[in-house]
């Protein structure tokens, strides 16, 4: 395999860590920028996938042998997708259509990089 070959698979798998980086920067961030209309559970809820993301994704990111980690990353994606509508909030304000869709954007973004980089081999 080339050197340009290899360089342009790490570059793309980089870039899919990357990605997932930031999305799980998003997922700590926004609910405490945007308040989540006072929805505490998805706050919660993001900022700890969030923080697991952002480990994960920077730990694949450095090639340090958390290969067999990188499967976490698919799921954390699906659970911040899908967790504005299985979380119950109770006496809380549901959670606006923004921060629905901004979880749902996030966690399809961190789902395709984890996927990508269970696909990379070595």
């Amino acid at each position: 395999m080339s050197t340009s070959t290899m360089s342009g698979k790490t570059a793309v798998f980089g870039g899919a860590a990357g990605l997932a980086v930031l999305a799980g920067l998003y997922l700590i961030a926004v609910p405490w920028l945007l308040r989540f209309g006072g929805a505490a559970e998805l706050a919660v809820s993001n900022t700890v996938a969030g923080l697991a993301i952002v480990v994960f994704a920077a730990m694949r990111a450095r090639d340090s042998g958390a290969q067999a980690l990188t499967w976490v990353l698919p799921v954390l994606g699906a659970w911040a997708a899908v967790s504005p509508f299985l979380l119950r909030y109770g006496d809380e304000t549901v959670p606006s259509a923004g921060a629905v869709t901004g979880n749902v954007i996030a966690g399809v973004v961190v789902a395709a990089g984890g996927a990508a980089l269970l696909l990379r081999r070595r």
